[in-house]
C-alpha cells in the first residue's frame, strides 16, 4: 500500500494541512483555529548534533571508536526499502511505520497523562543509529505541543541533539505583528524585539515569547522548555549557542536548513522586525549520556499557546449561513463480478463572520469494499460578504490516494453555486470511481441561528 506524504486535517476547532517535503520534517501549514487564521508553517528544518568527542570521518569513527559527527539530521519523506538496514557503517535512513497506527504519517487521538485529549501527528525516522520521534499534539483550547523523541549513540560518547524548529505565525492574516519578551514565566515584561537577531533564554527558566497582532490582538505565546538536566534537558552550548532567533519573513529562507553541520544558524542580512510579518526559530537542547544507553528515550520541546480575544458580535448582515449539501456516489469495480455501489447523501450548515471568516465541510464516506471518498470544502467570507468555495475531491484505492480534484467558485450574498466531480482509477486496469456533487448557499444568518463558531 502506497501512502501519500501530505494531507488535511480538520478536527474540532483546528483545520490545517500537513506534509513530509523537502528537508523540514511533518511539517503543517495554512493553519486555522476557531475559524481565525493562526499560521504559515511549523516546520523542523534540522536537528543538529554534536558529541563530545568528534572527527570529520562521519560514519566510520563509529567503526574505529575515534568519535563522529556533528550531524545534521533531517527529516524527509523516505519510505523503507528492501536492505536499507544493512548498510554496517552508514546504517539505516528512512522512515518507519509508527506501531499502533501502521503508517508513516500517524494521525490519533490520544489523551496525555493528565488525561487530556489531543490530536497526535508524528513521524518515526532512523537516521544512522539514531530512531527520531517528531510529533505535533494540539488540543482544542489552543495549545499545540512540538516534541522530539530521541534515542540511539552513534558512538559510546557524550552528545547533544538540538533540534530547530522554524515557526512562521500569520495571526489573522496580518503582516503587522510583534514579538514581545517575558520574564517569571510570562508575568514580567522584559522588552520588545525590534530588531532582526539571536535570542537567549534566562538560564534559570521562566523566559517566555510573545508574537501579536498588531490589528487584531490575536497572539501566539511560545513557552521554552524549563531546562531539567536529570532529563538531558539543558541550555545553549558552544556548539548550539541560541535559543531562538527572530526574523522577518522572506520566501528565500522559507527553505531547506542553509547550513553545514558544523555552523551554527545565522543570516547576512539583519533590519528592523517590529510591525512586520515575523517568524520565530526555537532551538531545543537535548543532553544524552552514553551511560545511560542506546534505548533511552529523551524528549524536548516548546509549548505554543494561541490567545484568542474574544470578538464583539458580528450585525446580522455580516454573519453568514453557508449551507453546503450533496451527494457522493461510490463505485468498487469488480472485473467479471458485480460492482459494488454505496450512495450518500450530506448536509452541514457552517457560519462566516468578520471575526471567524474561514470555516471547512470535511467529508469523508465508504469504504465500499476497498474504495473510499473524501471531500474537503472550505468556505472564506469576503469583505463584500460572498463566500469563496475551495475544494478538494480525492478518491482512495485501499488508503492509497489515486485520483485528486481540485477547484473552486464563488457565492454572493443569497446565491448559490455547486460544483459536479468525476473521479476515476485508471490504475492498473481498475477503473473505481467517485462522482461527487454538492451545492453551496449563502444565506444570512438568522437570530437564533447557527453557532457563533463553524460546526466541527
Amino acid at each position: 500500500m502506497t501512502e501519500q506524504p501530505d494531507g488535511h486535517v480538520g478536527w474540532r476547532s483546528w483545520a490545517f494541512d500537513y506534509a513530509v517535503a523537502g528537508k523540514e520534517g511533518l511539517a503543517l501549514a495554512h493553519g486555522f483555529f476557531r475559524g481565525r487564521r493562526v499560521f504559515h508553517k511549523l516546520s523542523l528544518p534540522v536537528i543538529r548534533v554534536k558529541y563530545l568527542q568528534d572527527e570529520e570521518l562521519g560514519g566510520l569513527t563509529a567503526v574505529l571508536g575515534t568519535g563522529c559527527g556533528p550531524y545534521n539530521d533531517q527529516i524527509t519523506w523516505d519510505p523503507v526499502n528492501l536492505g536499507e538496514d544493512l548498510n554496517p557503517i552508514r546504517g539505516p535512513h528512512h522512515l518507519v511505520r509508527v506501531a499502533g497506527c501502521g503508517r508513516y504519517v500517524c494521525i490519533r487521538e490520544t489523551r496525555l497523562a493528565d488525561g487530556s485529549l489531543w490530536l497526535e501527528l508524528a513521524v518515526y525516522a532512523r537516521i544512522g543509529a539514531y530512531h527520531i520521534y517528531q510529533a505535533w499534539y494540539l488540543n482544542d483550547d489552543g495549545v499545540i505541543l512540538p516534541r522530539v523523541f530521541s534515542k540511539g549513540l552513534s558512538c559510546n560518547v557524550d552528545h547533544h541533539h538540538h533540534p530547530y524548529w522554524r515557526f512562521d505565525f500569520d495571526l489573522d492574516g496580518q503582516d503587522h505583528q510583534r514579538v514581545n519578551v517575558f520574564g517569571d514565566e510570562g508575568t514580567r515584561f522584559v522588552g520588545f524585539v525590534t530588531r532582526e537577531g539571536r535570542l537567549l533564554n534566562d538560564p534559570a527558566g521562566g523566559t517566555v515569547y510573545n508574537i501579536e497582532s498588531l490589528e487584531t490582538g490575536l497572539r501566539a505565546w511560545i513557552v521554552p522548555p524549563t531546562p531539567d538536566p536529570a532529563s538531558g534537558i539543558v541550555g545553549p552550548t558552544q556548539f548550539s549557542s541560541v535559543d531562538g532567533y527572530v526574523r522577518r519573513f522572506r520566501e528565500a529562507e522559507d527553505a531547506d536548513w542553509p547550513h553545514r553541520a558544523e555552523h551554527e544558524i545565522g543570516f547576512g542580512v539583519h533590519e528592523g522586525c517590529d510591525d512586520a510579518d515575523v517568524v520565530l526559530w526555537s532551538v531545543g537542547h537535548l543532553f544524552h549520556r552514553s551511560a545511560e544507553g542506546k534505548d533511552h528515550w529523551h524528549e524536548v520541546g516548546p509549548t505554543i499557546v494561541l490567545e484568542v480575544p474574544p470578538a464583539p458580535d458580528p450585525p446580522p448582515e455580516a454573519r453568514r449561513a453557508v449551507d453546503v449539501a450533496g451527494r457522493i456516489a461510490i463505485k468498487d469495480f469488480k472485473l467479471g463480478l458485480h460492482d459494488g455501489w454505496g450512495h450518500f447523501h450530506f448536509h452541514e450548515i457552517v457560519l462566516v463572520h468578520p471575526f471567524s471568516p474561514h470555516a471547512e465541510v470535511f467529508v469523508r464516506r465508504g469504504p465500499v469494499g476497498d474504495v473510499s471518498a473524501h471531500l474537503i470544502v472550505t468556505i472564506d467570507r469576503r469583505p463584500d460578504d460572498s463566500v469563496a468555495i475551495a475544494f478538494t475531491a480525492d478518491l482512495y484505492d485501499e488508503g492509497e490516494r489515486v485520483a485528486r480534484v481540485e477547484n473552486g467558485f464563488s457565492v454572493a450574498p443569497g446565491g448559490t453555486g455547486n460544483s459536479s466531480t468525476h473521479l476515476v482509477d485508471h490504475h492498473w486496469g481498475d477503473p473505481d470511481t467517485a462522482d461527487m456533487e454538492f451545492t453551496v448557499t449563502n444565506a444570512e444568518s438568522p437570530p437564533g441561528g447557527p453557532p457563533l463558531h463553524p460546526v466541527a
